[in-house]
């Protein structure tokens, strides 16, 4: 069982440890791909080696946080090193064979965290594991305003996952820790174009597909997008090109609560949202994944699309009614 610790014994931890190796979760988001730059950048500054890892690559739409600096193309040999998870709730977000491994820390910021780690830091008010690295790395000394690369990346973490810091769990502290980053002279406004309104036409194209499969359901209150691999194959698209998916059934006045169905590496991945006070994370808990509040998911292993849109609306029938 591991123990949980604060931001400054992680801090500690990091002081007395060396060669580190980072790793991210699967379908690398601004939060976790930003969050893990940073510490490989700070860690390096502190005369530490230090290296990042995704076995999924980290995606074109996120390129501008370079992260060819940081990520490592395959995985080392792993004696010697220090293994430590950033943004990472569960061994499932992490490939074959990472899932196994037991981590050194953990740092997250979701409600449930069941990863195998000695030490968890774990803050699940945070809107964003970005947060929880600026006030490690504060602990660790480093002068934001002086090193705009590590407050750009933690900026972009901060933005990406607070949705620019429009989602409730955004803090009056968020915005103070944004606002030092900010300080460091970083193009801030570049960075949310590129997160939130630049998209490839490969995207679009799934997008268009996404709103022509898009169902309203119990009396509007839920909102249902199921897309297929025929669908993939037809607009050309990754699993890496879904992700703007996820926000088009939570836009639509009088909605809940909202679920994106997808194949996703041979499972089904669910994605779920909520505008009001509906518990998403418990719904995903119910099918063995977990996340936040209002932004949670699970995948399901075996069966179609179909079936698990079938089982999903019998559980949110429960909630919802």
């Amino acid at each position: 069982m591991s123990i949980r610790i604060s931001e400054s014994e992680a801090a500690a931890f990091f002081r007395e440890r060396d060669r580190f190796l980072i790793f991210t979760h699967n379908s690398a988001d601004a939060d976790t791909v930003g969050s893990a730059r940073a510490l490989v950048l700070a860690l390096r500054k502190l005369g530490k080696q230090a290296d990042a890892f995704n076995r999924e690559g980290v995606p074109a739409r996120l390129s501008f946080l370079r992260p060819e600096e940081v990520f490592l193309p395959e995985l080392p040999p792993l004696e010697g090193r220090t293994l430590v998870s950033v943004d990472v709730a569960s061994p499932r977000l992490l490939s074959e064979p990472e899932s196994a491994f037991v981590f050194a820390l953990s740092i997250d910021h979701h409600m449930v965290n069941s990863m195998q780690c000695e030490r968890l830091c774990l803050r699940d008010d945070f809107p964003a594991a970005g947060e929880l690295v600026f006030l490690l790395l504060k602990e660790l000394g480093v002068a934001f305003e002086r090193e705009p690369d590590i407050a750009e990346a933690l900026y972009a973490a901060i933005s990406s996952d607070s949705g620019g810091f429009r989602y409730a769990s955004t803090r009056p502290d968020t915005m103070r820790c944004a606002a030092s980053l900010m300080e460091a002279g970083i193009d801030f406004a570049r960075i949310n174009r590129l997160l939130f309104e630049c998209k490839t036409p490969v995207e679009v194209a799934i997008e268009k597909l996404g709103y022509e499969r898009l169902e309203l359901l119990f009396g509007g209150r839920f909102a249902l997008l199921a897309v297929t691999q025929e669908d993939l194959e037809k607009a050309g698209a990754t699993a890496q090109d879904c992700e703007g998916l996820n926000q088009i059934p939570r836009q639509i006045a009088g909605v809940q609560a909202s679920a994106v169905i997808r194949p996703k590496d041979g499972e089904i991945k669910v994605s779920l949202r909520s505008n009001e006070d509906v518990d998403v994370a418990s719904l995903a808990a119910t099918f063995g994944g977990g996340g936040h509040f209002h932004a949670a998911g699970f995948s399901v292993r075996g069966g179609t699309v179909a079936d698990v849109r079938r089982t999903l609306l019998e559980q949110v029938e429960g909630v919802l009614l």
